[in-house]
């Protein structure tokens, strides 16, 4: 089967890292056009504390604007006060994160991975009773800023211990960009056999320019969920030198032609990250967006030559 189920994370993971205030009708035209363009779900915003993300302060006034949407919209929670806010905005959907070593978490939530593991089963819970879903993402899989190398093992144990806990998805992140091709197909092999591969994603940032690769690579080892930013925006504000998620359109672009059936228009996400790029008065990371997607058929080209 080659249905993708593409989430766009731009409006939460792709402006967390922004200095300049955003406006909240930016956001919102963000998230819309990204709807219009056919994207399954889109990651909207957060309800971590506003001093850590000063970027994602406005969340309630965000869904306030989306509230016709909020079945196709993913909300990023850090703790249980995090899915009470965002059950009281009517979200039936929220992702909460781990890390793979207990270093990273401690910087990006403030606990031990065993205190994560043990709020995530109480959220699981309280969601489960109010009709949410949650999933998760098992932060710097491949490799962490503080730690180095991950073992896979140790990747693939948390993502077995997240599935019992009743976690609906679990997402493989590399979130400093050191994952390769021959990585990512050996850890989508390995969890596959401990997860139902039906139940995983994965979320690459093209760091070190291997971003739609490793996309590749994971749809090669039968991986169907993935997060990308349009425009290739985003950046994870705990991690040193973390630079873009993948950019959407380049992923997907390369996905279609490997026969992947996405039901998200090329030409308007196009649209969408030229107009991004607008409203950060800024160009973006992503390549397609400004080469424009190829018709195949033959254009008019002028050529000037100088002759001296």
């Amino acid at each position: 089967m080659n249905e993708v189920r593409w989430t766009d994370v731009a409006p939460r993971d792709g402006l967390q890292n922004i200095a300049d205030t955003i406006s909240t009708e930016a956001k919102i035209r963000l998230v819309r056009g990204l709807l219009e363009a056919g994207v399954p779900r889109v990651e909207a915003t957060s309800f971590v504390s506003p001093s850590w993300v000063p970027q994602l302060a406005d969340a309630p006034a965000v869904l306030a604007g989306l509230q016709p949407d909020l079945a196709r919209l993913r909300v990023l929670i850090p703790n249980l006060r995090g899915l009470e806010l965002a059950l009281a905005h009517g979200v039936r959907n929220v992702l909460v994160t781990i890390a793979a070593t207990d270093s990273f978490n401690r910087r990006n939530v403030n606990r031990s991975m065993n205190e994560s593991l043990d709020e995530i089963s109480n959220i699981v819970e309280l969601a489960g009773e109010r009709g949410c879903s949650v999933d998760a993402a098992v932060s710097v899989s491949f490799g962490c800023p503080f730690e180095g190398t991950v073992a896979p093992g140790r990747v693939v144990e948390l993502c077995a211990d997240l599935a019992t806990r009743g976690v609906s998805e679990i997402g493989i992140a590399d979130t400093i960009g050191v994952a390769t091709p021959v990585d990512v197909t050996a850890m989508c092999g390995l969890a596959a056999a401990a997860v139902p591969i039906e139940r995983l994603s994965l979320h690459v940032h093209d760091t070190r320019g291997l971003g739609v690769a490793n996309v590749i690579a994971a749809f090669g080892a039968g991986i169907r969920r993935f997060d990308g930013s349009v425009g290739g925006v985003g950046g994870c504000p705990f991690a040193p030198r973390s630079t873009g998620n993948v950019c959407t359109e380049d992923a997907l672009q390369a996905l279609h032609a490997l026969g992947a059936v996405t039901g998200i228009d090329l030409t308007a996400m196009c649209q969408v990250a030229e107009a991004l790029a607008s409203d950060l008065r800024r160009d973006l990371p992503g390549k397609l967006y400004r080469a424009g997607v190829w018709s195949r058929s033959p254009q008019e080209v002028v050529v000037e030559t100088s002759v001296g």
